[in-house]
């Protein structure tokens, strides 16, 4: 049987984090794919193997670990790099939760599965799911939550919202876009809103009365920002 597949994207600081943890507290299942990317790069893994081939040890820790601020910096300004890291990572990063999607529904077919995907459309995957929700937020707002964050200048968080494309052009392709600035209260009724028009689809395309209770899958989210 084909399930219907679900994605949730947004920008960097855009509060997507927040509304995936509002998802799961609802009942859905959600797969995160910074999660995934984590796995991907455990010491000795082959995507490790792949980066230190790529980079050199001076990204790698000691211990191994990648050292994923630097990794980060190195690809704001080289972007060859960026494509061949994301060549590494984005292909078993999806397979990972494409897997974990099929056991999930072999299991609990009514279940509401998202994938959480930063990257949806710099990878090149949204044409792979039915419906995408887009958490947005203008891009001034992100450059002001980035330099709370993660303590960057103006400049850096300019920079950094370039590896990704501009959160607008995403809406044009998204069928449920929910805006993450106008407070939580209003963000709370849109994934509200969104969460009873995504179960009624689920019931109506034969998954069965999709799961309301609570979510005690380790791969959820979370609230955070």
């Amino acid at each position: 049987m084909a399930y219907r597949r679900i994605a949730l994207t947004g920008g960097i600081a855009s509060g997507k984090s927040t509304v995936a943890g509002m998802f799961s507290r609802l009942g859905a299942i959600v797969l995160d794919a910074d999660k995934a990317a984590r796995d991907a790069v455990e010491p000795g893994s082959p995507c490790w193997s792949a980066l230190r081939e790529l980079l050199g040890p001076l990204y790698f820790h000691p211990d191994g670990e990648l050292k994923r601020r630097e990794l980060r910096n190195r690809i704001i300004d080289n972007q060859d790099c960026r494509s061949r890291v994301n060549a590494i990572l984005h292909p078993a990063i999806m397979s990972a939760m494409e897997d974990e999607f099929r056991r999930i529904k072999r299991v609990d077919p009514g279940r509401v599965v998202l994938f959480d995907i930063p990257l949806l459309f710099e990878a090149g995957f949204a044409d792979r799911f039915d419906t995408i929700i887009l958490v947005y937020t203008p891009p001034e707002i992100q450059i002001q939550r980035l330099m709370r964050r993660d303590g960057l200048t103006r400049e850096e968080a300019e920079a950094t919202l370039t590896m990704q494309l501009p959160i607008d052009s995403k809406k044009v392709r998204c069928r449920i876009i929910i805006d993450n600035s106008l407070g939580m209260d209003e963000t709370a009724l849109q994934v509200n809103a969104a969460w009873e028009k995504i179960t009624r689809e689920e019931a109506g395309a034969g998954g069965g009365t999709p799961s309301s209770k609570q979510n005690p899958d380790p791969q959820s989210r979370g609230p955070e920002r």
